[in-house]
């Protein structure tokens, strides 16, 4: 049986197209963000520094709200000391200043899904 790709939700980026290692979602902004994270199972949000509607901090606790276990990565350019160690207090996986490598936020996506908890269906 062929494994589903991991999936990754852009919040403030524009992420590139489908492709064999990842799909994409993305979100101009957080609240268009938290709508999708209710309807679609992300593996990892990737956010970047600045959004126009919501602080990151506001962003994470909702989307943690509605997704306990998710996994998030602050991606783009000009991150400051500051962004950075309040990305790592609210828990962020990694903290990543070139948007434009998707490889990168890729491999983190896959290696998310592979560790994390899903049901298997049971027949009969």
């Amino acid at each position: 049986m062929s494994e589903a790709l991991p999936s990754v939700l852009s919040v403030g980026l524009v992420a590139p197209g489908d492709n064999d290692r990842a799909s994409y979602v993305n979100a101009s902004s957080g609240g268009r963000a938290l709508e999708l994270l209710k309807l679609l199972h992300v593996d990892l949000l990737v956010v970047a520094p600045r959004l126009g509607d919501l602080s990151i901090a506001m962003l994470v606790r909702q989307a943690r709200i509605i997704s306990p276990w998710l996994k998030w990565v602050l991606a783009g350019p000009d991150i400051s000391t500051q962004d950075e160690v309040a990305a790592r207090c609210n828990g962020a996986l990694a903290v990543i200043d070139d948007p434009n490598d998707w490889t990168e936020l890729e491999s983190l996506a896959a290696s998310v899904r592979k560790h994390s908890y899903r049901p298997v269906a049971v027949e009969g």
